[in-house]
């Protein structure tokens, strides 16, 4: 019998979610029905991850280069991370840049016409289009660099990270071609989920059978807003507006949840994450990550 030709379907690889994150003080709707709760207890916190479709909070750089380095970076040689979002998640990208490059952009619609499905394509081949010009000319640049003398590229584009873009139905269907198409060849790297709140939701629900063979992780960056007075003195921390919450409140062994150390979502990453709070502006940021028990 002969060996076979393909990998086998790496179906446990984690399910990461990134994601990040706000405290935000709302009205406890069980609290307040009950006459006996004390006012201090009667407002919950939720965490906030967006506002009228857009982030609640300015552009973050620490935060953005991060998410396209973790992403971006595939686990070896020859593999690529898949990022699975939202059709509206997918539309808040520059259209400039989508497709993200490096990365399989799976976007999931409930679209049935196909218009989503052939826009995200003519994206993808107008991106590539586009990357092809950029190294082309980058390389035309190093020869003249070197006085005519062509120099190795540090990667051959066989082994750099695909960029490519698919479109499914759900979040099970997307799952279900990543496995086939690139874990079945070897080629899946990472698989990454990147919003919005219905498929954060559907990503913490376990009970499909793709997702039930997962791990499911979470890196979260927790952004709060401490403006500096004009005397460098911290002022007071202000709550950002929110209307989009994450679907999980509390990550605590009773809601199945465990904190990850230092260590573990370092290597998720793969860089060196602290999760020390980093000011930039007016806003701190932490990273820190969880994983949902068995």
């Amino acid at each position: 019998m002969p060996p076979p030709t393909t990998h086998s379907i790496p179906s446990s690889l984690p399910l990461t979610l990134i994601v990040a994150t706000t405290p935000i003080r709302v009205a406890s709707a069980s609290a307040a029905a009950t006459t006996t709760t004390p006012p201090s207890d009667q407002n919950a916190t939720r965490l906030g991850i967006g506002l009228k479709g857009t982030l609640p909070w300015p552009r973050i750089k620490a935060d953005m280069s991060f998410f396209a380095r973790v992403t971006s970076r595939p686990p070896k040689q020859g593999t690529t991370n898949a990022i699975i979002m939202g059709r509206k998640t997918y539309d808040s990208v520059p259209k400039h840049l989508r497709p993200l490059g490096k990365r399989i952009s799976v976007v999931i619609t409930r679209d049935q016409t196909g218009s989503v499905r052939e826009g995200v394509l003519q994206e993808l081949e107008a991106r590539k289009v586009k990357m092809a010009a950029t190294a082309k000319a980058k390389a035309e640049a190093a020869v003249e660099a070197g006085q005519g003398q062509a120099t190795a590229p540090a990667q051959s584009p066989a082994e750099e990270p695909a960029t490519d873009a698919i479109v499914t139905p759900s979040l099970d269907a997307a799952l279900e071609q990543l496995d086939t198409v690139y874990g079945a060849e070897g080629r899946l790297g990472k698989v990454f989920v990147i919003g919005g709140a219905e498929i954060y939701g559907a990503s913490l629900r376990a009970g499909s059978e793709a997702l039930m063979k997962r791990p499911v992780r979470i890196v979260m960056t927790h952004v709060v807003r401490k403006p500096v007075s004009e005397s460098g003195e911290e002022g007071v921390e202000q709550p950002f507006e929110c209307d989009t919450f994450f679907p999980v409140e509390k990550f605590t062994a009773e809601n199945g949840w465990r904190s990850a150390s230092e260590e573990e979502v370092t290597e998720w990453v793969g860089e060196d994450v602290t999760g020390e709070w980093k000011r930039e502006g007016d806003v701190e940021v932490q990273m820190v990550g969880y994983e949902r028990l068995d």
